[in-house]
């Protein structure tokens, strides 16, 4: 290649790469001395294209490549100029093929294979465009391209989901050990008080705790299904539908054993780096093979791919749960979420998410069970190979009550209670196949309240596999 050609690639560097294509009515650079085809000499030469892009005029040198286009193709400095002028004006059919005779002959020359990709992409040809921008990837380019590259890819997948009807499912079984199935404080007897008829003391003491009352840990094991299905309206719309259940079955006993059954679905609608979905969700617990309490939710929730690599999110839901064992716990609910989300490359992907609710209490002689919350999460995931990844998760939450105790209830008569949960989660997941994979899991929690029957940790220990069907 000849000097000019040179200059050319280092004025449009990978690092300094226009990624989406200009404006095509804006073909003068700030700064830049104007031009127009007649002060092209009647003979023109690559040199002139060249200028023409250097000054990121390129209408002008689009123009201008058409009327040399007959003389000059094959040309390596021609080619390149001319195909960039053309992507930058949005014809992508006329510089695919520069680009394509490029690539043949510098097949290891990123820029190319980038603009090429591009191209593909703007013409709707996702798969050649994937092939390619993954081939980029893989050659560790600069963190901005990579970056670039992540939010074109992840356009890539929007779209072929939009255009495309999915169906898949999961089981799987789990293995484990609850260090606290029962999320019981770790202590053997407390203070009570009775009350006669007259609301006056009559008797204080301490009742000792039997072994059920306590803090139990058990060997368990769980299975695991989930459905999803997803049907496209339009390439900007869609209806999806999904299903879950899960048993856990304690070695120990079946006191606390926890089943529970959920189904969710939405309609999605996107609009430009936007998108919105409107859903509804309906849960159902056992617990020890009784009927425990159920959930139906409404949902919005919203998406905004607002820079590359970063996205914020935020859910709003509302709703209620009906309690079959306790009327106390029966609750009005509602909950507000909002997170932002940055992935980076090489696959590690960080959350920060922010949450604000209530449980409110259907009968205001219940007060005391309602809260209202704050909660604060952190989340990390790192893909390490294509089949193994890591993942972590911190969150902190507050539960303040809505009112105090009774002031004749037998252990805290007029007391107010409040709740600080902290969790840890940490976990590996190794895809033996591509529908087979095993995990590791592992979960700690400690609740701090200012009533000491409240306070408990607990840790689970899992490992499990998982078969996916498409």
């Amino acid at each position: 290649m000849n000097g000019p050609f040179f200059a050319s690639l280092l004025t449009f560097s990978l690092l300094s790469a226009p990624i989406y294509a200009a404006d095509a009515n804006d073909s003068n650079h700030a700064g830049a001395i104007e031009t127009s085809l007649s002060d092209v000499e009647n003979d023109p030469q690559p040199a002139q294209l060249t200028e023409l892009i250097e000054n990121a005029q390129f209408a002008l040198a689009y123009q201008l490549g058409l009327s040399m286009y007959s003389n000059w193709e094959g040309d390596e400095q021609f080619d390149f100029n001319f195909a960039l002028a053309a992507a930058q004006t949005e014809h992508y059919n006329q510089a695919i093929f520069p680009f394509e005779r490029l690539l043949e002959a510098y097949p290891n020359n990123l820029r190319f294979r980038l603009e090429l990709a591009r191209c593909y992409f703007f013409l709707n040809n996702l798969p050649a465009a994937e092939r390619e921008f993954n081939t980029v990837a893989k050659n560790y380019p600069p963190e901005e391209v990579q970056n670039q590259i992540d939010r074109f890819l992840n356009r890539i997948a929007e779209q072929k989901q939009q255009v495309s009807q999915s169906l898949r499912a999961v089981v799987g079984i789990v293995l484990g050990h609850d260090s606290n199935i029962n999320a019981a404080a770790d202590i053997d007897a407390i203070n009570a008080t009775f009350y006669d008829t007259n609301n006056v003391p009559t008797l204080t003491g301490t009742l000792r705790l039997d072994d059920e009352q306590k803090s139990q840990a058990s060997n368990y094991y769980q299975l695991q299904a989930f459905g999803y299905y997803r049907k496209p309206l339009s390439k900007r719309s869609s209806l999806d539908a999904s299903a879950s259940t899960s048993k856990k079955n304690n070695f120990i006993n079946n006191n606390y054993d926890l089943t529970n059954l959920s189904f969710n679905g939405g309609y999605t609608l996107l609009r430009s780096n936007h998108s919105v979905r409107f859903g509804g969700l309906a849960r159902q617990y056992w617990l020890a093979g009784e009927t425990l309490q159920n959930q139906l939710l409404a949902n919005i929730r919203w998406q905004w791919y607002f820079a590359p690599s970063w996205k914020a999110h935020s859910e709003l839901q509302a709703g209620q749960q009906n309690n079959s064992q306790n009327d106390a716990l029966d609750f009005n609910q509602w909950q507000g979420k909002l997170g932002v989300q940055r992935q980076h490359e090489a696959g590690f992907i960080q959350d920060l998410q922010l949450s604000l609710g209530s449980n409110i209490a259907k009968d205001s002689k219940n007060d005391f069970q309602g809260s209202a919350y704050y909660s604060l999460g952190y989340q990390a995931q790192k893909r390490f190979t294509d089949n193994q990844q890591i993942y972590a998760l911190a969150s902190f939450r507050n539960n303040t009550y809505s009112s105090a105790f009774a002031d004749d209830d037998l252990f805290f008569a007029g007391e107010k209670r409040t709740d600080d949960i902290m969790q840890l989660t940490a976990g590996w997941v190794y895809n033996i196949q591509p529908t087979t994979a095993i995990k590791l899991h592992i979960n700690h929690s400690k609740n701090k309240s200012n009533l000491e029957l409240y306070d408990y940790q607990r840790t689970l220990i899992e490992a499990g596999i998982t078969l996916a069907f498409k």
